[in-house]
């Protein structure tokens, strides 16, 4: 119990001190709001000229291709976040001089990298809900959404997510300033997935890469129970691959930081930025 209490403080502590430090720069909050709707108006005007032509392509998700898209960038944000977020806040530590005594504290390490990307999660949440808000006013029909399905499918791909994020982190670690891993996956992510076009598309090859990425099997749940209102019953197949690939990436993520600590402390570049 001791140490559920314990952890619990260290997640609150982190989540305070980070929406302190973003809402003391509430200008930038305000423009990221402002981004985000433009970003729905600029999909909105691309559907109106293309979207009838991408309607076959994507009739499994209801042949709206303002909707497909809308999904497609807002869900987009939580793999960017997930990925850059925990390496982020590892940079922020070397250049202010805190990371070593993060990292050498006694709570757990993937604990305390885990929970300085929460904050940034919840904005992210809040930009989901922005973005499907404004589609809906702008003709996106949620009507018939599986809404515990699309919660289960987001929860587990926020894991997946951060999984991912845990892996760049262990690069930041030791490369200090290269980390090759969240432009490899975000660049792969965006081009395979299926954020602005279904992955049908793809050549053959290219889809079977796209299937081991976490974006994608994340856009076909989050899509298919959302704009279509399936369930488990159907997306059993999308929903297993997520889940086999979090069971994956996650213990390899853990392990990647701890090994990135003991190499950085081994030769005495953990405090070097």
């Amino acid at each position: 119990m001791l140490a559920v209490q314990e952890s619990a403080r260290v997640v609150w502590a982190a989540f305070v001190r980070d929406r302190q430090t973003a809402l003391s720069y509430r200008a930038g909050f305000l423009l990221s709001i402002v981004a985000s709707v433009l970003n729905i108006l600029g999909v909105f005007f691309l559907s109106r000229a293309f979207g009838a032509t991408a309607s076959a392509s994507i009739a499994q998700y209801g042949g709206n291709y303002f909707a497909f898209a809308v999904v497609g960038i807002a869900f987009t944000n939580f793999m960017a976040l997930g990925l850059g977020g925990v390496g982020t806040r590892v940079r922020e530590g070397q250049l202010m001089g805190t990371l070593e005594l993060m990292l050498l504290s006694p709570n757990r390490l993937g604990l305390l990298l885990l929970s300085s990307s929460l904050w940034g999660h919840v904005v992210s949440l809040g930009t989901l809900l922005l973005y499907l808000l404004a589609g809906s006013l702008l003709g996106m029909h949620l009507e018939g959404a599986n809404l515990p399905m699309a919660v289960l499918s987001l929860a587990l791909a926020i894991i997946s997510f951060n999984a991912l994020g845990l892996l760049a982190a262990s690069f930041v670690i030791v490369l200090k300033q290269g980390n090759p891993v969240t432009w490899l996956i975000g660049t792969a992510s965006i081009l395979l997935s299926g954020v602005f076009y279904p992955t049908n598309v793809l050549p053959d090859w290219l889809r079977a890469v796209g299937q081991l990425l976490p974006l994608t099997q994340a856009l076909e749940l989050m899509r298919r129970s959302l704009l279509n209102g399936e369930g488990l019953a159907t997306l059993w197949g999308p929903f297993l691959a997520l889940l086999l690939l979090t069971v994956v990436l996650l213990p390899a993520g853990l392990f990647a930081c701890h090994l990135a600590v003991r190499v950085a402390q081994t030769d005495g570049s953990l405090s070097q930025y």
